[in-house]
């Protein structure tokens, strides 16, 4: 099942268009009769709502109130009986089951990978704006340090270093720079805490808008193999800003 978000950032209403895919010839045909229904269960942990969903076949459009969900939001999709199913046997059950089969209303036949999607305005955040950069005698210069124990993801970097960089930040042709030698490599450490045990930062400002962009860029820190490839993702690939760079010194 793929979805594709709607979303009214200032009413924070939500519409959610779905195409299911179903590549089993039995169950789909249980599904065009009527005897089995598509849809998905929804989670919201920050708003407290859980339901199962009905979905139109095999696509169509289901929407959510404003306040119903918000930031990190579930999606499971599945397809469940209509009513009791005696002597089933489509040809494609495993043999450990002993088909024929006796299913129940309400069963399980089929279950999609979850989704996850982030409603609400903290993924709009600009990158920068989770960070900040701090001085500290006690880095060396020419190198930097990533504190994750604090509000906001804190980039330290020693005197010198820590001006260099904000004289970058105000520059035009400085920008691209500063965001492949500093953001890149601090979202790349922040992804590696994150992988190893993300869950004693969660009380820390910076990461609900940190996960928040994660989910609305296809990202999870914790399954996610290539940090390299996953911070590129959430920095909108900085690699490209070098090229324009380049290319307006050569104009």
């Amino acid at each position: 099942m793929t979805f594709t978000l709607s979303e009214d950032i200032a009413t924070g209403a939500l519409s959610i268009q779905h195409d299911v895919t179903l590549t089993e010839d039995g169950i789909r045909k249980l599904v065009e009769t009527g005897k089995a229904s598509v849809g998905c269960f929804v989670r919201c942990a920050d708003t407290y709502h859980t339901e199962l969903r009905t979905l139109a076949w095999p696509t169509g459009r289901t929407d959510f109130a404003a306040g119903v969900l918000l930031n990190r939001v579930t999606l499971r999709p599945i397809v469940w009986l209509n009513d009791t199913l005696a002597g089933w046997d489509p040809g494609t059950i495993h043999p450990e089951f002993s088909p024929p089969v006796d299913l129940g209303r309400g069963d399980i036949i089929a279950i999609g990978e979850e989704h996850i999607i982030s409603v609400g305005q903290a993924k709009l955040a600009p990158i920068e704006s989770i960070f900040e950069l701090d001085r500290s005698p006690d880095i060396p210069e020419g190198t930097l340090q990533v504190d994750l124990e604090r509000d906001r993801i804190t980039i330290l970097a020693g005197e010198k270093t820590h001006e260099t960089i904000m004289l970058l930040r105000e520059q035009k042709a400085g920008k691209p720079v500063v965001m492949n030698s500093v953001y890149l490599p601090a979202v790349m450490e922040v992804l590696d805490a994150l992988q190893s045990g993300g869950d004693q930062y969660e009380a820390y400002r910076w990461h609900a808008p940190f996960t928040a962009r994660c989910d609305a860029r296809g990202v999870d820190p914790k399954t996610d193999r290539s940090i390299l490839e996953s911070a590129q993702k959430l920095l909108d690939g900085p690699a490209s800003g070098l090229e324009q760079l380049v290319a307006e010194a050569d104009r």
